[in-house]
């Protein structure tokens, strides 16, 4: 009787040593060696581009209680370069310009060396996870770069910048709407236009400098300073080409 209870027993102790949940390894900032800066300037300054950056204090219980959070998110996220920054870092006249920044935790999505967009709490950097743990980009996730009077597009006052034009119901254009959108998605808010043909106001009268857009959609012009610079990509095909051209690199006339 006493073998049999001690063959029982070894049994449960083999059983429940074999059930015990493996534990995932904490995650450390220090995971992430090639994503972490120590200026503000670097914070402010890393990219023409969109990018995001999150900054924490390592005396900031708030930072902390998210640490876990957002590494785990960062280990897996690839929509956008991503920074990390321990202001406790900053050295003596190294402050933040941004008027956004009220201290950490705080995740910041730059654009063009201007705030984006901003989460600012541990509550906010947790929307902010939420949000885009698993983006699905639309073209209503570019509402504020839409134009619809020709001469808005004519009155930009910047070096390089795309005017892209398409129509919702274009089969070329839903070819191309995902590969297009995620790539626009990494750009500054600054050099990606678009226009939907079906949106335009007064649609007929077309200024001779973009009378190229009567050559069907989609149709993606390079524009400088109000003026169309005769670089452009239609079709499907070659909008595609030119993506894959440009990869990473900021808008500007190709060579």
């Amino acid at each position: 009787m006493k073998k049999l209870i001690l063959v029982l027993l070894s049994f449960l102790i083999v059983t429940l040593s074999s059930c015990v949940p493996e534990v995932d390894p904490l995650l450390d900032y220090s995971d992430f060696p090639n994503n972490i800066i120590t200026t503000h300037e670097e914070a402010e300054t890393m990219s023409s581009n969109r990018y995001i950056v999150y900054y924490y204090s390592t005396n900031c219980g708030h930072c902390a209680s998210i640490k876990q959070d957002i590494l785990t998110f960062f280990s897996t996220f690839d929509t956008l370069p991503f920074y990390i920054f321990n202001i406790n870092d900053a050295q003596g006249i190294d402050v933040s310009s941004l008027s956004e920044f009220r201290g950490t935790p705080t995740v910041f999505v730059m654009s063009d060396n201007q705030v984006l967009e901003y989460y600012i709490g541990s509550d906010k950097v947790i929307n902010f996870i939420d949000r885009y743990d698993d983006i699905t980009l639309d073209y209503s996730s570019f509402n504020s770069q839409h134009l619809t009077k020709y001469q808005d597009i004519l009155n930009i006052q910047r070096d390089s910048y795309i005017l892209y034009y398409y129509l919702d119901v274009c089969p070329h254009c839903n070819l191309v709407k995902e590969d297009f959108l995620n790539w626009a998605f990494t750009k500054s808010a600054e050099d990606i236009y678009f226009m939907n043909g079906a949106n335009v106001q007064d649609p007929d009268n077309i200024p001779t400098e973009l009378t190229i857009l009567n050559s069907g959609t989609p149709i993606l012009m390079v524009m400088s300073n109000g003026v169309f610079t005769d670089e452009y990509y239609s079709g499907s095909e070659a909008l595609l080409e030119y993506l894959i051209e440009i990869k990473e690199d900021s808008v500007s006339l190709l060579d």
